[in-house]
């Protein structure tokens, strides 16, 4: 096994015993009769309840969650027709997989804490979800941060025909969206605690989106002008 994804499998065991110890602790907390809140808004309060007998589900998503893309991630270097290139850029890799793992984390304890303490008429708090999209933000930062050090492959970074047909394609592409994606991050920090009600909860992905969007165009012009968007081998069959 190679030692980074060895590395992000220990990081998820220790992520996976975090979020399924606390669901099990808040699980066990919760009132034996009547509903608690399984979902909250912008504004931090509740919007749906459930019985303690169906929270368990609400609370097993995320532990659920990190086995499923931890299994995902483990697999990508050794399925990828390019999985060198992996080999190559596995600081990014790696970074990128630990820096999910904290926001899932994360994202558990705003769930649990948010299920213990509001109700239907428990004074509403937004901090928890400004909290989880401030670490979403990070999340795209540090993204941002390792893209322009990524190398061309099928499941990782940003893949357009274009990119995957053109390693020069690729690199220009992932040095344009880095940067644009760490602007994105910091901005969502920002609004993450300035903003309040949909725009709240809308203002990074729009950003993002944007991003991801104008990284696509650019990939395209990129390959216009890449001198290797021809190559092939020529072979029919």
């Amino acid at each position: 096994m190679k030692p980074f994804i060895r590395t992000g499998l220990i990081a998820s065991a220790i992520a996976f015993l975090l979020t399924a110890g606390a669901a099990l602790y808040t699980w066990n907390a919760l009132p034996a009769v009547g509903e608690v809140p399984v979902h909250w808004g912008p504004d931090g309060r509740a919007d749906q309840f459930a019985a303690k007998s169906e929270a368990w589900i609400y609370l097993a998503i995320l532990p659920g969650s990190i086995l499923f893309i931890s299994l995902i991630l483990a697999l990508v270097p050794l399925i990828d027709p390019r999985k060198q290139n992996i080999e190559t850029g596995r600081r990014a890799y790696l970074a990128t997989w630990i820096a999910t793992l904290f926001v899932l984390v994360l994202v558990q304890g705003g769930i649990s804490v948010s299920m213990l303490k509001s109700g239907a008429d428990a004074e509403p708090s937004s901090m928890a979800v400004r909290l989880i999209i401030a670490a979403c933000a990070a999340l795209f930062i540090v993204i941002g941060n390792y893209l322009p050090k990524t190398r061309p492959s099928f499941m990782f970074g940003i893949r357009t025909p274009w990119t995957l047909s053109s390693d020069t394609a690729w690199e220009k592409t992932h040095r344009f969206a880095g940067p644009l994606f760490m602007l994105a991050g910091g901005l969502g920090l920002l609004g993450a605690f300035v903003f309040s009600g949909i725009w709240l909860a809308l203002q990074l992905s729009v950003l993002v989106i944007s991003v991801a969007l104008a990284s696509v165009v650019y990939s395209y012009f990129a390959w216009r002008g890449a001198s290797d968007r021809d190559a092939g081998t020529g072979l029919t069959i």
